[in-house]
């Protein structure tokens, strides 16, 4: 557990996408915030460009935080400048104490 707490270095803020209308009715998308706590960082290098898929493509990084709930897919993570997309959870049975998320950078 000590090794792992060393690790939590980065201050990530973890963000939901809520709807709500506008006094004229219209569809007004958001961001709430779900937790703000210390992570784990590390880029990945590209997504579907190293494959030959893409002409452009945004830095993937693997994001660990101590587990707890309400966290999902297609979450976003905002990191310093940077914002990125929950696009898979990684929850492995032998750390249970921890959360890996992948995700893809987006632009803002």
């Amino acid at each position: 557990m000590t090794e792992f707490a060393g690790t939590l270095r980065e201050r990530i803020v973890i963000e939901s996408k809520v709807a709500s209308r506008t006094p004229s009715g219209l569809q007004q998308d958001g961001w709430e915030t779900v937790a703000s706590c210390f992570a784990a960082v590390a880029l990945e290098g590209v997504g579907a460009e190293s494959q030959g898929m893409a002409l452009s493509a945004m830095p993937r990084a693997r994001v660990t935080i101590r587990k707890r709930e309400g966290i999902a897919i297609d979450q976003r993570i905002r990191w310093g400048g940077r914002v990125l997309m929950i696009r898979q959870l990684l929850d492995d049975p032998q750390a249970k104490d921890r959360l890996t998320m992948r995700c893809d950078e987006v632009r803002s």
